[in-house]
């Protein structure tokens, strides 16, 4: 490579930057003399993401890989605790079953995304992200509503609100991927793919491994490697391994009896691998792939009762899907991008615990899902989106007296608009979905039943002063969800009268986000208004079996609220506070004179709150969290023993990151106490959840 070209290549790498409101250096090694070319390895150049959730018409919370570690968050209930809004469902320990509910609305609701295709369980309709370790996760991203981004399959938008997972690509400091999402966010140049400077060089290898041990017999290894094979083809491989016994101790409270008791029945034992192929074809085609397995055996813990906690429950639970993505530039103004998925599952449901009334069972789930966007953008400043996506759902269960083998196929249609100007930002959408059930066991003249609907959704956001980064934005969508298999068809618990939920959010915020010398800060502020008619309301039995009905109407009003601020003491001394806190007033207004009439919905706290101070030093760094929530109760009609008390817990995270060796490799240590007050509290019913527990983690460049 001559002086030159290389210089080209660096002033197109700064103006990307500079486009981007803040930008990676790269640099590169030439030889001393400067007489002889050097070749270099592929250089990716990424924006970077300041300031891309303040400007965003919906509200966005997003925690990447770094700002984990300075938080202190180990787990998926850490990172989710972060955000507000969000309410998690856990069922105890740390393989414990762990789902999610935005504003109050319902699990159910909540799509999960992973590296850009929804995750599936037509099942129960809801996704255990206990499953997810955050060793690979790059980032993960709450959106309520619809996000800016437009490019994208019509399935990620039937939530009302949207968690992205996306796994960490260890070889690409900078990714040509994460440059085009940061573009479509920021900038509406949805359609601008940059151009990639790319040199011939030997293939890279990199990987790295953890290994982490607990309290209660936690024990986690896992890995991940990365291999170029060519400067435009990558290969990728996740390993992990988890095992808990899940034993804690807890205090057990009946009437004027106190005493300390251990969980049994909780152990668990999971694994689960992921092979990723990425090639970039050329400048304008990227083709991605992915083969993911997941593999868990647990014992189901049960309900604690006063006098015995015998519980004999076994769930073995299998996963397996392969997904693929292509992304092409086709001109300056029209690009397209491919999805294709088909997920396989198995659950193996034992029961032997004496007297519950509940047999055994086996469910298999198979989906097939294709998906493809056009992007058109005739501006610069306006770009138009049309996808179609197909679905096709079966679930079949043993014992087959049971089983009315229910399929589902579903035709999804976006067509959604952006434009974007230097202070003004509006999207629109309107996503018509067709479902046709059929159960093929069914003589009935319901076998067959078809479902459409068309719903809409409008945001915007504004920028109040032109040299201030201060936001206001607004945001409507109206959503539907389909009850899902188990909630219809299964015996144990479904109910094939139910209606499908039919869901209006609105939302007003403010934004704002401001540097001034070594002192920064941001504040996020929404009011919300969501009304959820047939809602579908879901009481667990235990951690597999659920009551389900439908309530009629529900209302929930409520506001989140964010601030961060960080200051830079020296250059070796930061201390940043990070804080959150939502209201919720979750009520059933079926018939405002019915005996249920305006109480707080099951399981729905009216207050939560989450903060994290932090202490950047060149010893050991430290995070300090405290959060809580205020009492919830376990059914509608709130009868005498049915209240949750509130609680509130304290951890500690210590951490450093030294170097290792002669190529800049880093080792990390990771030390955390959770509950350090030793808080004995519920978040569902029955299920206690741990004390005191500590957890250490090392993690290593493997080469």
């Amino acid at each position: 490579m001559n002086r030159g070209k290389w210089g080209a290549t660096r002033l197109r790498c700064f103006f990307c930057v500079f486009m981007s409101l803040c930008g990676h250096q790269v640099a590169a090694q030439n030889d001393s003399t400067l007489q002889q070319p050097h070749e270099l390895q592929r250089v990716d150049v990424v924006a970077s993401r300041y300031g891309m959730e303040k400007r965003a018409s919906v509200p966005v919370q997003r925690i990447d890989r770094e700002r984990m570690l300075r938080l202190g968050i180990h787990s998926m209930t850490d990172a989710l605790n972060h955000m507000a809004g969000l309410t998690v469902r856990d069922y105890g320990g740390a393989g414990g079953m762990k789902t999610v509910s935005v504003r109050g609305i319902g699990a159910r609701h909540t799509a999960v995304v992973y590296d850009g295709i929804a995750l599936t369980d037509c099942q129960t309709g809801e996704i255990d992200l206990s499953r997810y370790s955050l060793d690979h996760l790059y980032s993960v991203q709450l959106v309520v509503g619809d996000g800016d981004n437009i490019f994208q399959p019509a399935r990620n938008q039937m939530g009302a609100a949207t968690l992205y997972l996306e796994t960490q690509q260890p070889t690409r400091t900078h990714s040509a991927n994460e440059w085009f999402l940061d573009t479509i966010l920021t900038c509406g140049a949805e359609a601008a793919k940059p151009s990639v400077h790319r040199q011939e060089g030997k293939a890279k290898r990199t990987g790295a491994g953890a290994f982490s041990i607990g309290s209660f017999g936690l024990v986690n290894p896992s890995f991940r490697i990365s291999e170029r094979l060519t400067p435009d083809i990558r290969i990728s491989a996740i390993g992990e391994y988890f095992h808990a016994d899940n034993d804690y101790p807890f205090t057990l409270h009946n009437q004027t009896l106190t005493t300390r008791e251990r969980r049994t029945n909780s152990h668990m034992n999971s694994i689960h691998g992921e092979l990723g192929f990425d090639w970039q074809i050329d400048a304008r085609n990227d083709l991605a792939a992915k083969a993911y397995y997941y593999n868990n055996h647990r014992r189901l813990p049960g309900i604690v009762h006063y006098y015995t906690n015998e519980n004999h429950e076994r769930l073995a639970e299998q996963t397996a899907f392969g997904q693929l993505k292509w992304l092409s530039e086709l001109s300056n103004a029209w690009s397209l991008m491919v999805h294709a998925k088909y997920n396989w599952a198995h659950t193996d449901y034992e029961n032997r615990t004496a007297g519950s009334g509940i047999g055994d069972a086996q469910y298999w789930q198979r989906e097939a899902f294709g998906s493809a966007s056009v992007l058109f953008k005739p501006a610069k400043w306006l770009s138009f989106d049309y996808s179609l996506d197909v679905l096709y759902n079966a679930l079949h269960s043993h014992p087959s007296a049971n089983d009315q083998h229910p399929s589902r196929q579903t035709l999804l249609q976006m067509v959604a608009a952006k434009a974007q100007w230097p202070r003004l930002t509006l999207v629109g959408r309107m996503l018509m979905t067709l479902a046709k059930d059929q159960r093929a066991t069914s003589t009935s003249a319901d076998a067959d039943h078809r479902t459409s609907s068309v719903d809409p959704s409008l945001s915007l956001s504004y920028q109040l002063l032109p040299a201030e980064h201060l936001f206001v934005r607004l945001m409507g969508k109206r959503i539907f969800r389909m009850p899902t298999f188990t909630e219809l068809y299964f015996y144990h618990i479904g109910a094939s009268e139910l209606k499908p939920e039919r869901t209006t959010q609105f939302n007003l915020g403010l934004t704002w986000e401001h540097v001034e010398g070594n002192f920064s800060h941001a504040f996020t502020a929404d009011l919300y208004i969501n009304k959820v008619s047939d809602k579908i309301l879901a009481v667990p039995f235990n951690m597999f079996v659920w009551r389900i009905s439908n309530l009629g109407e529900a209302t929930i009003v409520g506001a989140d609220i964010t601030a961060s601020g960080t200051y830079r003491a020296s250059r070796s001394h930061t201390l940043s506070l990070n804080a959150n806190y939502s209201w919720q007033r979750a009520m059933d207004t079926t018939a405002e004179g019915s005996s249920n009439g305006r109480r707080q919905l099951p399981y729905t706290p009216r207050h939560a709150c989450c903060a994290t101070f932090s202490w950047l030093n060149p010893w050991a760094n430290l995070a300090l969290t405290t959060s809580g929530q205020s009492r919830r109760w376990t059914t509608s009609e709130h009868a005498p023993g049915t209240q949750m008390d509130g609680f509130v817990v304290v951890d500690a995270s210590l951490w450093r990151t030294v170097g290792i060796g002669r190529c800049g490799q880093r080792l990390t240590l990771r030390a955390t106490l959770q509950n350090i007050f030793d808080r004995q509290y519920d978040i569902v019913a029955h299920y206690p959840m741990p004390g005191r527990s500590w957890r250490v983690q090392v993690e290593v460049p493997i080469w």
